[in-house]
């Protein structure tokens, strides 16, 4: 941290201390974080601090005044003229800038695939993801050998006068970054990533640009091409080749080409590196050629936006490669997520890569369309065949323990979760006629949320359950922290998503609790964190979804080999979910179409990435994401490079595919929608049970979790199972029982989802489908204050009185 650096950190910390909290409607938060919520203990005789906010784990000790060291994001202008972002695949570079060679506490590397790179203190070493994914029993990934050194199994780009450079993000667009390597406050090098593209564009300032190798020509360097502006170079390190082209704008010159470090000068200082996609030992002439031909065509911005179609709530987003503001045409990489539902004509010119075949066009942009599965506030009565005597009783077996029993965690995640039950077990007790305990229930609800949207507690600081905004990283920080929520800005989709869950619930039954003047601004401030609008002065757009990808990303800093990840979809679909049913609870249209553009998103890589469905179905071999050698039908943490068949938390399967029906509720529908390949995934994920059944669990394993899964596709085994067993169990953090009875029960005459891609669609976001051996039923919830008429695409139409449920059944279903 330079000395600038530090007074900035302390007059900033100074300047916060003298603030009142800000005031949104009827709450407020905080403008720092109060020392008394510092939470500290010794690990290993290294002292070590959370809920401080986004600073170094490690003090010098937990005694008398404690000192966090705050990082501050690695950015220049224009940047750092913009809300910090730092949830992307480039992310550890607005963190920790660039890595010193060697430092074992700084593996991150960024992921613009299929090329994946190390920033140093000198540069970067660059790496082709195609040329080193291996299939190992539980993941597919690159395991980069020795990633610490400058170079090994690729190459590094560094400059011939500076050995010592700081490294920042200078700017970034929906799917690209470009990053700046200084020397003081002077500029020295630049380099713009965008994501699938086999192009880095870099410009070096000061100095010439030095390429260097493990090794000089031989067995492990080569070169394959040469002419008067380019360079081609292959290495092959520890069974991994690459082939680069280096090319110049204007006359360039290639020194020492035959040894391990090249010496590169143009006219312009501005240089193109091509990763090319190569099968064969030696790239042919056409291929090179073909790349050439964009290579002198920079592109600067990716600009992705999307369009939500109201008559069946698809989804269209478009892709568009900008240079300097203006349109250009170039070699783009579309991952299977966009060139399966796009028209988009493609060249044949492909790689395999950590996502599935990566196909490259030549355009200045793409299209590709999405379907939308729906949402509902939860399920309706009287549509299964439970006992409605059992289920009151066991909402007022939870309503007995009383609230001081309901949450007692002080963290945003686990507190987080309890308020998502009680919203679900609200909703189900009033459906039910148990006015006085629905609202017992909401009232619980209220009185948590505005504990949490205060930032003071009768004008005194609070040291638990307060939210702060933090200036430096233009995020809302709760307190207390959990999974890195501070430190790594971890996660907050994941947790903020139960707030605003339990938020909607409130709101549906109490309108005038999210007005303006009340707790809505709090709620929506809670949004606007981790999915924010497009310009949001506060806040960076879209924090934790990636538009480049479709998919969202966890963490913050991304100091991991394998880049970014993101584990549980079924939360963050919950969190976008929860987006559509405030947006429809408080009438915005804008929020409504951005949730369900984030949900629809959500929802189908889930399918697409973590399951391979396509690959289950046995479409033709260039549909198949995962490997052949890779023997299951799913993974669970995603990666930048790859993804892994485990958890953060465990290796048992009942977890590994849990966490992604976790929680169960009728914002994760679309994990229905292919019921014959759940069948399989239950069954995988049962593997470890005892008798094969969520019964044979472990009490530690989601049993209930389960049986809620398995419900949706075989309720009638699942329910039998769950009879069998009793109600002797321990719920899952985030589940009743009450809520898994109806669950279970009212799948089995729901029967199976029947909506999503080539299936029905609905002019409403909360209008589903479900079909039982032919048979139909529709349910639609209208949040509007007049009725409203609901049609399916299969021509369906009914009206749906304001505030209700409303279900029909195609002739003959089941009552």
């Amino acid at each position: 941290m330079t000395i600038l650096q530090w007074v900035l950190v302390v007059t900033g910390v100074v300047l916060a201390a003298c603030k009142a909290p800000d005031q949104y409607g009827a709450g407020s938060i905080s403008a720092r974080i109060y020392p008394e919520s510092y939470q500290c203990e010794d690990q290993e005789g290294q002292a070590r601090i959370r809920s401080a906010g986004v600073v170094h784990a490690e003090v010098s000790s937990c005694e008398g005044q404690i000192r966090p060291q705050s990082r501050l994001p690695q950015t220049v202008a224009p940047a750092a003229r913009e809300p910090a972002m730092a949830h992307r695949w480039w992310g550890n570079v607005v963190f920790f800038g660039e890595h010193a060679i060697g430092d074992p506490q700084g593996i991150g590397h960024i992921t613009p695939d299929p090329i994946t790179a190390r920033i140093t203190e000198r540069g970067m070493r660059v790496m082709g993801i195609p040329a080193g994914l291996q299939v190992r029993e539980d993941r597919v990934t690159y395991p980069i050998p020795r990633p610490l050194k400058e170079v090994f199994d690729g190459i590094a780009l560094a400059n011939s006068q500076f050995d010592d450079l700081d490294a920042f993000v200078r700017d970034y667009s929906d799917g690209s970054v470009t990053l700046e390597w200084r020397s003081g406050h002077r500029p020295v090098m630049a380099a713009t990533f965008v994501q699938g593209s086999p192009y880095v564009y870099l410009s070096v300032y000061r100095g010439d640009l030095l390429v260097r190798t493990q090794a000089p020509d031989g067995k492990q360097k080569g070169i394959f091409h040469h002419s008067d502006n380019t360079l081609g170079i292959w290495t092959d390190v520890a069974g991994q080749r690459n082939h680069f082209l280096l090319t110049g704008q204007g006359e360039t010159t290639f020194r020492g080409r035959s040894g391990k470090e090249i010496r590169v000068t143009s006219q312009t200082s501005h240089f193109t590196l091509t990763w090319l996609p190569v099968e064969e030992s030696t790239p042919s002439a056409d291929r090179v050629k073909a790349f050439l031909a964009y290579a002198r065509q920079p592109v600067d911005e990716v600009r992705i936006d999307y369009q939500v179609d109201p008559a069946d709530y698809s989804v269209t987003i478009s892709h568009q490669y900008r240079y300097q503001g203006r349109p250009v045409e170039t070699l783009a990489g579309l991952q299977s997520l966009h060139w399966k539902n796009s028209k988009q004509a493609l060249t044949n010119y492909h790689v395999r890569s950590s996502r599935g075949l990566l196909r490259f066009a030549q355009t200045d942009g793409f299209q590709y369309q999405l379907a939308y599965t729906g949402v509902l506030p939860g399920l309706p009565p009287a549509v299964g065949t439970y006992d409605v005597d059992r289920l009151k009783g066991l909402i007022r077996d939870f309503l007995d323990r009383g609230p001081g029993a309901w949450n007692q965690a002080t963290d945003t995640y686990w507190a987080g979760k309890q308020y998502g039950k009680v919203a679900e077990l609200a909703l189900l007790a009033r459906t039910h006629g148990m006015t006085e305990e629905a609202d017992t229930l909401i009232d619980g609800l209220k009185a948590e949320l505005e504990d949490w949207f205060r930032a003071e507690d009768a004008g005194r600081s609070k040291v638990a359950k307060y939210f702060v905004y933090d200036e430096r990283w233009n995020t809302v920080l709760g307190v207390h922290e959990s999974f890195g929520a501070h430190q790594d800005l971890n996660d907050h989709h994941f947790h903020y998503g139960y707030f605003v869950r339990a938020a909607a619930e409130i709101c549906r039954v109490d309108p005038d609790w999210c007005g303006p003047g009340q707790w809505g601004p709090m709620v929506e401030l809670l949004i606007r964190d981790y999915a924010a609008g497009r310009d949001d002065p506060r806040f960076p757009y879209l924090r934790h979804f990636d538009p480049a990808f479709g998919f969202s990303w966890a963490s913050g800093s991304a100091n991991y080999l394998l880049g970014n990840n993101n584990e549980s979809t079924s939360e963050a679909a919950t969190a976008y979910g929860a987006m559509i049913l405030y947006g429809l609870v408080t009438e915005q249209p804008e929020l409504v179409d951005r949730g369900v553009y984030l949900h629809a998103s959500t929802a189908t890589a889930f399918w697409e990435y973590w399951n391979d469905i396509d690959g289950y179905r046995n479409k033709p071999p260039e549909f198949h994401n995962f490997p052949q050698a890779y023997d299951k039908i799913t993974t669970s943490i995603f990666w930048g490079n790859g993804h892994s068949f485990t958890t953060w938390f465990s290796d048992a399967h009942a977890h590994i595919l849990g966490i992604q029906g976790l929680p169960i509720n009728p914002l994760v529908l679309h994990l229905g929608q292919y019921p014959n390949y759940l069948k399989e995934y239950v069954e995988l994920g049962l593997t470890e049970s005892a008798n094969g059944r969520p019964s044979g669990l472990p009490e530690d394993q989601w049993r209930d979790i389960w049986w809620n899964i398995w419900a949706m596709t075989d309720a009638d085994a699942a329910m039998g199972d769950m009879r069998r067993h009793g109600w002797n169990y321990a719920p899952e953090e985030g589940e009743t029982k009450a809520h898994s009875y109806h669950w279970v029960s009212t799948w089995q005459n729901l029967g199976h989802l029947a909506m999503g891609d080539e299936a029905l669609t609905a002019d409403y976001p909360a209008a589903v489908a479900f079909e039982k051996e032919g048979r139909l039923t529709y349910v639609a919830y209208n949040f509007g204050g007049s009725e409203r008429q609901v049609a399916f695409s299969d021509g369906t139409r009914f009206t749906v009185p304001p505030g209700r449920f409303e279900v029909r059944r195609s002739p003959g279903a089941a009552p």
